[in-house]
């Protein structure tokens, strides 16, 4: 019983959103008109834009090769979460239908188009709507509790390397923590998480006052100043000697320098 009321029904198009990407000509009249008479809200566009919107049911657009570069644009956008598109096609040429694959078409309608053919395909792309947001709804389920294991187990992890809990105790201490406290388990392992992760960065941050209080004394190892003893004024003190002992030499030299150019050769 289930899977009939499932079944999709011609009732299921009435109020159904259609975008037609159609020239504003006969053909593209007739089209609109027969899809109100169906009971969708068809609305008609021209010229086809970049990117479909997100809030409609399904797109009708015309895949002449003459906007072939407009529609190829068109197609590096479409995905999943895009409405699908029923093509109108005038002729099967390989370049028509490389149009119609790249745009991920769920139908094709010949052109000139003609009511007959239109209800079934509106059907099934509708379908194939719902069957696509099931899908992802399911995919970002999944995603989700994946997420919330990893947590929890990471946060069971702390509580028996960090804390020492036996690691069979872990899950029973976190589902009668969470009882106590009313919230999900989801919750309290990200605040254990959060605890432990702020405890190790407090412990390994180096104290900021005492690198402050080394900068101003100005008085480090290897940094000498004006007034200081290192080894720079040892060395300055050394040169100074040196300069001071070597200055009788110096004027012995002079003095006995005009004597050896006057002397014999």
């Amino acid at each position: 019983m289930s899977k009939a009321r499932n079944m999709p029904k011609i009732s299921d198009l009435k109020g159904m959103k259609v975008l037609v990407f159609l020239p504003p000509e006969e053909e593209a009249q007739e089209l609109v008109s027969h899809l109100i008479r169906i009971g969708c809200l068809p609305q008609l566009s021209w010229p086809v834009p970049q990117a479909l919107p997100l809030d409609v049911d399904v797109v009708i657009t015309t895949v002449d090769t003459d906007i072939r570069a407009e529609l190829l644009a068109l197609a590096e956008h479409v995905d999943d979460r895009h409405p699908p598109i029923i093509a109108l096609a005038g002729y099967e040429d390989p370049a028509t239908l490389q149009i119609v694959l790249g745009l991920r078409a769920a139908a094709v309608i010949e052109r000139p188009v003609k009511p007959f053919g239109l209800l079934t395909n509106l059907l099934i792309a509708r379908d194939i709507r719902q069957r696509r947001q099931a899908h992802a709804q399911r995919i970002a389920e999944v995603e989700r509790r994946h997420l919330s294991l990893s947590v929890v187990q990471l946060a069971k992890i702390l509580l028996t390397r960090v804390e020492g809990l036996p690691p069979e105790q872990t899950h029973r201490h976190l589902q009668k923590t969470a009882m106590n406290r009313r919230c999900s388990l989801e919750v309290l392992a990200e605040e254990i998480i959060a605890r432990h992760l702020g405890t190790a960065l407090a412990e390994t941050t180096p104290p900021a006052a005492g690198l402050r209080g080394t900068r101003q004394g100005g008085s480090g190892p290897g940094v000498s100043g004006p007034g200081s003893s290192g080894e720079g004024s040892g060395r300055d003190r050394g040169i100074g000697d040196r300069s001071e002992r070597d200055g009788p030499e110096r004027d012995r030299s002079e003095r006995d320098g005009p004597m050896q150019r006057g002397g014999p050769v």
